[in-house]
């Protein structure tokens, strides 16, 4: 039992991390509702979730390069669900960005230490692994609104079951990777921690690497925030059910990054990247111009496809190209590839504030194409 836990531990603490991270962009509109905030004070929700941990992921990798610090994992995820949890005792809008914010340290924490195990533990079709690892954490992002729609059922106690799943990760975590002499198996193990830092460092493409995980980054904050949003005021959705269709687009995203992370190991980890973005960029097209409900679930696979297929071998790719601080490169690739979206979405929400929801999502065309066109300036590592 221990042994199937260790195995798939790094893709099911990332799930459970992830139900927080994905939780926040279902309950915009019941921010909107209870609290009668705009475009603009929602997406700064996400801001404040993305901030601190943008700054920090890439120090906390460098940390992990430096030292073995896997109590990151279960208190990162921990710290994100219970700070998710307590929105339950919010009474201001300040409240809500304040606990926001230390969900966002949680995740900062998580991420560049449970990447770095997967690192370590698997040899071969790593491409494969790192998607098994990104599915987790697109599951999670799927379950995370359909857990949190439940607010709009049961009230906003109804948050506190976030951290019985909490709970649970980390009574998962003590049980088969803790006490136990097996540790190369959990990645612990001195010749695991060496590899880690065998081969060079290639700054020149992993600074031209950087504005491809912008990209996605930015595609997948602001989709995750204005799917809902869309679906009420455009397509005149109900709002109970705004979280469903967040939850089908990333339900549609864990099987497509793991598509991706399969992908990458028979076509390249670049060519797989470079298919992303180019499916993703008509398929918004129609998201945005096709006002209705063929439009929005019409798009949303080729969609969902463009923006998660990509996850795996961006993670893959940042490893390889910093080979040496491998722990670094995750703190970019998993923690900025996720943050960096949330610093921009606050203007995205300004626009659809002075304009409409369709105008604002405009400015996925060109962020797309940079990341496009940024992909064929790279080449594929060694």
């Amino acid at each position: 039992m221990k042994r199937i836990i260790r195995k798939y531990g790094p893709p099911i603490f990332h799930c459970i991390n992830d139900f927080g991270q994905g939780s926040l962009a279902a309950l915009i509109p019941f921010f909107i509702a209870n609290f009668g905030l705009n475009y603009y004070q929602s997406a700064s929700i996400i801001f404040c979730n993305t901030v601190v941990a943008s700054v920090a992921q890439p120090i906390l990798g460098y940390v992990a390069d430096r030292w073995r610090v896997p109590w990151f994992i279960p208190v990162g995820f921990t710290v994100t669900l219970v700070s998710i949890s307590a929105i339950a005792l919010a009474t201001s809008y300040e409240m809500i960005l304040a606990l926001s914010l230390i969900a966002g340290i949680g995740a900062a924490l998580f991420h560049p230490e449970a990447a770095l195990l997967v690192n370590r533990t698997q040899s071969n079709e790593l491409g494969n692994a790192m998607g098994r690892f990104a599915v987790g954490g697109s599951a999670g992002f799927a379950l995370g609104p359909l857990l949190a729609g439940g607010v709009y059922v049961f009230g906003g106690q109804f948050l506190w079951l976030f951290t019985v799943i909490a709970l649970i990760g980390v009574l998962l975590y003590v049980y088969a990777f803790t006490g136990s002499t097996d540790t190369d198996a959990i990645g612990e193990g001195k010749s695991s921690a060496k590899s880690t830092n065998n081969g060079t460092n290639d700054w020149v493409s992993f600074g031209k690497l950087f504005f491809v995980i912008a990209s996605r980054s930015i595609l997948f904050s602001v989709l995750s925030i204005f799917i809902p949003i869309l679906y009420i005021t455009v397509i005149n959705g109900e709002a109970s059910a705004s979280s469903l269709a967040l939850t089908m687009y990333f339900a549609m995203g864990a099987v497509l990054t793991y598509m991706g992370g399969a992908l990458s190991d028979k076509l390249g980890f670049l060519k797989t990247v470079r298919l992303g973005n180019l499916i993703f960029l008509p398929s918004v097209l129609v998201f945005i111009f096709v006002p209705n409900i063929w439009g929005f679930f019409g798009a949303m696979i080729p969609m969902a496809f463009g923006v998660f297929s990509q996850y795996g071998p961006i993670t893959v790719l940042g490893q390889k190209y910093l080979a040496k601080n491998a722990g670094f490169a995750s703190g970019i690739t998993l923690g900025l590839g996720i943050t960096l979206g949330g610093l921009v979405a606050p203007y995205v929400g300004h626009i659809a504030d002075i304009y409409d929801v369709q105008t604002a999502l405009m400015t996925l065309i060109p962020v797309g194409a940079i990341g496009l066109l940024m992909s064929f300036w790279l080449k594929e590592p060694k």
